[in-house]
């Protein structure tokens, strides 16, 4: 299996996780130390399997309560720096019970590779030109 078949594999996964709305089972798709940077431009290092778990758990409440009950990715591109971690970026859009989208945004992850273990020990929101420019 080649490394875009691995990465490939760790988004189609994060998508089956995503859709238990466990906060956990979605932790499980990250490493600690884990560093996330919103659009915002707020940096946050979460420290433990607990606070990686809370993160994602409010996000998927929130997600939730905005009629979203699935999501997808496009677009991957990957990078490969050294021969242990990759850049990968996504567009994600959230779905609601027809498929209609309600939300999206872009999103680059570095991932760790260990054989055919993913990893995320970072990731960077990418802002829009409509969050830009509505801020």
């Amino acid at each position: 299996m080649g490394i875009k078949d691995v990465v490939k594999a760790y988004f189609d996964d994060f998508i089956e996780a995503f859709a238990t709305y466990s906060g956990a089972r979605v932790a499980s798709k990250f490493s600690v130390p884990y560093l996330v940077r919103g659009y915002s431009g707020r940096t946050t290092i979460l420290q433990s399997t607990e606070e990686v778990t809370q993160h994602f758990q409010a996000y998927l409440d929130e997600y939730q309560a905005r009629g979203c009950r699935s999501c997808r990715y496009a677009n991957l591109e990957l990078k490969c720096i050294g021969t242990e971690s990759i850049l990968a970026s996504v567009d994600w859009t959230l779905l609601d019970q027809a498929g209609a989208p309600v939300s999206g945004w872009s999103e680059s992850y570095l991932l760790s590779l260990v054989g055919s273990q993913v990893l995320a020990y970072a990731s960077i929101d990418h802002a829009t030109s409509e969050d830009v420019d509505g801020d």
